[in-house]
C-alpha cells in the first residue's frame, strides 16, 4: 500500500549534520498522511507514494528545513538577571514580547558574567540529512464528529 492521503504511516528516522547523528528515532512515529503534522513540507512531499520497507534520504537546506539564522533572536543579558535554575546551557525559557507573543529561547552559552540566548530552532542554518524507513502504511477509520 502506498502513502497518500489519509493513510495511517510509521516511520523511523535519523537526521545528519556533516556526517554526525543529531537525532535519532528508532520508535516508530505514527502520523495520517495529509493531515496537519510537524513534518518539514519538503519531507512530507518526499513521502508520498512510498510504501513499508521503503529507505529515503533526503537533504534539507535551511531555507526548506528550519531557516537561516536571525541574529535578532540572539541576545546576551547578565547573568545576574537570570533565576539560578535557568542559569545552565540547554534550559529553555518562554519569553513574551511587548504585544503578548511567546517565543522558546534557549541557554545557548554563560561565558563569565553574561549569558547568551538564542531564540533560533536548534537546527536553523543547517543542512541536514534524513535518513527515513517506511515500517508501516495502513488505512484509517473514517472519524466521526
Amino acid at each position: 500500500m502506498k502513502i497518500s492521503n489519509q493513510k495511517l504511516v510509521s516511520m523511523t528516522y535519523t537526521i545528519y549534520e556533516n556526517g554526525n547523528i543529531i537525532e535519532n528515532v528508532d520508535t516508530p512515529v505514527s502520523f495520517i498522511y495529509g493531515k496537519e503534522t510537524n513534518l518539514l513540507p519538503i519531507v512530507e512531499k518526499s513521502l508520498k507514494d512510498k510504501k513499508a520497507g521503503d529507505e529515503l534520504t533526503i537533504e534539507v537546506s535551511p531555507e526548506l528545513g528550519f531557516g537561516e539564522v536571525d541574529n535578532n533572536l540572539i541576545f546576551v543579558d547578565s547573568i545576574n538577571n537570570v533565576p539560578k535554575e535557568y542559569s545552565k546551557v540547554g534550559m529553555e525559557i518562554d519569553f513574551e514580547n511587548e504585544k503578548g507573543l511567546k517565543r522558546k529561547f534557549r541557554v545557548a552559552e554563560i561565558k563569565g558574567d553574561n549569558i547568551t540566548f538564542d531564540g533560533n530552532h536548534p537546527f536553523s542554518g543547517k543542512t541536514l540529512i534524513y535518513k527515513i524507513m517506511i515500517t508501516s502504511v495502513s488505512e484509517t477509520e473514517a472519524v466521526k464528529d
